[in-house]
């Protein structure tokens, strides 16, 4: 590639999911020159795939809230902002709690946690079962309280993530789809080199957002081991039965289980727990154990929905997950010029809004905002710019 013409943008933004479009959008609303680089195409990874995902406040990691807070005040006005649908609708989420459970993770510590949510200005309460039975019928008789987080809801993912990058190519951000970087060079600037042959030299900021790819590049062009770790969450469809309505999505953390119903009507099963997966060949496999547990749980937690017909089962999308559960996001160390908004952990969509307005801030105008300074490198080991 010696000689060959590089062409000069301002901002880069390494890959095409829902933390990287709307990075883009904020980063062109504001003026900005940016190029959006996808080797596949929008919404092919974690940020695609069926169904619906949570846009919850509701048991976060406390280090998240002041994020998700934000994100809570971005979600209902984005359909506007951006001049496309993106699903969402607000719902309220009840996270389930069995009295016998005894632990941190247990009923006993509700009270803490609804006062270190309401804290960081998340509207929540503890909902004994009297009333719990008039939010959602049907709950299984083991489970005794809830925490109900009114302002959560749900969203199409594959949608929200192309409405973002309609909305930025309408300000002026251009996207190359099927454009894989494979290397960063950094310098003054930082050239990226691409598997087309071509080079693409940021003046400004690049902002690594490929979910699984960050790590190799991390490797590649700075030396730098990220220690994350793939999974693909098994997600399972059923039927539901007449007259059987969801008013809020319900969560149970003991049993890692989440309850969603889908615009068609079914009921959509997830709560992190991961089917099979290849990393090298980026294919999901189903797990029979996961899906029989996941059934299990679902007939303890809502009895109407014992033997429920299994209608797809789908393990095709893989997210990258931290030891900590949170993600980082964060300037390479020693290169300030490059951010990472990875290690999304499961639960990175609903944040996206928040993170991407702080990112575009950062980029911009070199500060890097309080709401992101958990997340970064150090905690992991990685060391610190």
């Amino acid at each position: 590639m010696e000689g060959s013409a590089v062409e000069t943008v301002e901002y880069v933004v390494v890959g095409g999911g829902v933390a990287g479009t709307a990075t883009a959008w904020r980063l062109a609303g504001r003026g900005a020159d940016v190029v959006l680089l996808e080797a596949d195409e929008l919404a092919s990874g974690a940020s695609g795939g069926p169904g619906r995902r949570g846009v919850r406040a509701g048991g976060r990691d406390l280090r998240e809230l002041p994020l998700v807070r934000r994100a809570l005040e971005l979600w209902p006005g984005l359909d506007a902002e951006l001049g496309a649908p993106t699903g969402y609708r607000r719902n309220g989420l009840l996270s389930l709690y069995d009295v016998e459970i005894a632990g941190v993770s247990g009923w006993q510590s509700l009270p803490a946690r609804v006062q270190a949510q309401r804290a960081a200005g998340v509207r929540c309460e503890i909902v004994e079962r009297e009333r719990l039975d008039d939010l959602q019928p049907g709950i299984g008789d083991e489970v005794r309280f809830a925490v109900h987080t009114p302002d959560d809801g749900t969203a199409d993912h594959p949608a929200t993530t192309r409405a973002f990058a309609k909305a930025a190519v309408e300000r002026g951000a251009r996207i190359r789809e099927h454009t894989a970087v494979t290397k960063l060079v950094p310098g003054d600037t930082v050239t990226l080199e691409l598997a087309t042959g071509e080079r693409l030299r940021a003046t400004r900021k690049v902002i690594l957002a490929a979910n699984r790819s960050t790590p190799r590049l991390l490797a590649d062009s700075f030396g730098i081991s990220l220690p994350l770790w793939e999974k693909a969450t098994q997600i399972t469809f059923v039927a539901a039965p007449p007259g059987c309505t969801l008013n809020h999505q319900l969560g149970h953390p003991r049993r890692s289980l989440s309850v969603k119903m889908t615009d068609e009507g079914q009921v959509m099963l997830s709560g992190g727990r991961p089917g099979g997966w290849n990393p090298v060949t980026g294919a999901g496999t189903t797990d029979p154990s996961v899906l029989r547990t996941a059934l299990s749980d679902l007939a303890a937690t809502l009895p109407a929905l014992a033997g429920a017909e299994v209608l797809a089962v789908d393990n095709s999308r893989a997210d990258t997950s931290t030891i900590d559960l949170i993600p980082v996001v964060d300037a390479v160390p020693g290169f300030d010029r490059v951010l990472v908004a990875t290690g999304w952990s499961g639960h990175g969509f609903a944040l996206a809004p928040a993170v991407a307005e702080a990112l575009a801030s950062w980029a911009l105008d070199g500060t890097r905002p309080e709401v992101l300074q958990p997340f970064t490198f150090a905690r992991l080991g990685v060391g610190s710019v």
